[in-house]
């Protein structure tokens, strides 16, 4: 909490309490910084952060260290700041993390930008990938494809003429993951 006060003492500023609270901050108000575990840390550095209430926010790995309650807390803080108008930027390499909490995503490669723009937009530009995953007594077998019907029509078709029995069908659309390796592999070409 010396750190809190003095902080917001330097920005003129009051306490948001509420924000501790959120961020976990009071469990941990009286030990010393050296005590602190590495998501303790990260919890507090932001809560320093956001004494001055920035307009804009920079946050490098902000989960990095947390447990999944504490990735949890960070997330619906960051929520509640972009509700509140703020701007954040985001770095991070968990893209499920950037999927769930960015409008807007910029992909470096070798420190170039080689996307920036929306999640549908990397998509657009990527092309419509899916994922069918196919099971059979012989076992399973993942197939990508940009045409879905006429992808899943052909491989019922061949498996079918062969006799082979279909367990199981599952059909995934491309993650942000698989998004980003594929504009990061066009980039280096």
């Amino acid at each position: 909490m010396e750190a809190i006060k003095l902080f917001a003492k330097w920005n003129r500023t009051e306490i948001d309490y509420s924000m501790l609270h959120t961020l976990g901050i009071k469990e941990i108000e009286k030990k010393q910084y050296a005590r602190l575990s590495t998501g303790q840390k990260r919890r507090l550095h932001l809560a320093l952060a956001l004494i001055s209430n920035p307009d804009i926010i920079f946050l490098d790995e902000p989960t990095a260290g947390l447990d999944a309650l504490g990735r949890l807390s960070l997330h619906e803080q960051i929520r509640k700041l972009k509700s509140q108008g703020k701007t954040i930027v985001l770095a991070s390499h968990d893209m499920a993390e950037v999927e769930a909490l960015c409008d807007r995503i910029a992909i470096l490669n070798h420190g170039n930008i080689v996307f920036c723009g929306t999640a549908s937009e990397l998509t657009d530009k990527v092309g419509k990938k899916y994922f069918i995953h196919i099971k059979t007594q012989q076992g399973e077998r993942t197939f990508e494809t940009d045409n879905i019907e006429d992808s899943l029509i052909a491989l019922l078709g061949e498996l079918k003429e062969k006799g082979t029995h279909v367990i199981d069908i599952k059909v995934d659309r491309g993650t942000l993951e698989q998004h980003f390796m594929e504009m990061t592999r066009r980039g280096s070409e």
